[in-house]
């Protein structure tokens, strides 16, 4: 399945992501945390990777995959959803 960015960071609160700055991958994992606002987010520690905060006013980007996530709001990265929270 392929990924799409997701402007709508608060919502990715548990799920794995790729992030990107500009067309290189900069790391990928699990979110931990977002801002209200989506203007920031943590990725987990993972490994030997630890905790790290990306800034949207930086140029990073989150990316995902529809339907990742597990539990009652697993349906939240539906296409659709994606595409309304990066076009709002």
């Amino acid at each position: 399945m392929a990924l799409h960015p997701c402007t709508g960071w608060f919502a990715l609160v548990g799920a794995r992501v790729e992030i990107r700055n500009g067309s290189r991958t900069v790391r990928a994992g699990t979110v931990e945390d977002a801002m209200p606002d989506s203007s920031v987010l943590w990725l987990a520690a993972e490994g030997n990777q630890p905790r790290a905060l990306y800034e949207a006013a930086e140029g990073y980007e989150a990316w995902t995959e529809p339907n990742e996530s597990e539990g009652p709001d697993r349906y939240r990265y539906t296409a659709d959803r994606l595409f309304l929270a990066a076009h709002g």
